[in-house]
């Protein structure tokens, strides 16, 4: 761990730590905010929750770094990945299973960034009561 990467790390919280970790190893951010930050309440407050924690500069910062070490210390590359998601793609074809090979060639579209999973998040307008009569 460099210098640059203590620095950062000293700057976040030890939940925003936990949470960037769990992130890293889950890939899932709404699961890692339930746990880092013992969240039991809706699923759209969790998420709203994972979004704003994962897009702070500092949580930003040691995600990105986390992930390079898995994939140094894992020699993963998207070409080995690519090459292996080909194959299965393959497979699946001689095999004459079409819902594997579709799920090939989506992790393959994925892996390049050419599909991205996408979570739509509402926000509710600001909404006015006004009182209709004397309360009792």
């Amino acid at each position: 761990m460099d210098a640059n990467m203590t620095a950062r790390k000293k700057a976040l919280t030890p939940k925003e730590s936990t949470f960037a970790r769990l992130y890293v190893e889950t890939g899932n951010a709404t699961e890692a905010y339930r746990q880092a930050y013992d969240h039991n309440g809706n699923d759209a407050t969790a998420c709203r929750g994972a979004h704003d924690v994962l897009h702070r500069q500092t949580v930003a910062a040691y995600v990105a770094n986390l992930q390079a070490e898995h994939r140094e210390r894992h020699k993963v590359t998207v070409d080995q990945l690519t090459d292996q998601l080909e194959k299965a793609r393959q497979v699946a074809m001689d095999a004459r299973n079409a819902a594997a090979a579709v799920q090939a060639i989506m992790g393959k579209a994925k892996l390049h960034g050419l599909l991205v999973d996408r979570t739509q998040i509402e926000e509710r307008p600001y909404v006015s009561f006004k009182m209709v009569g004397p309360m009792a």
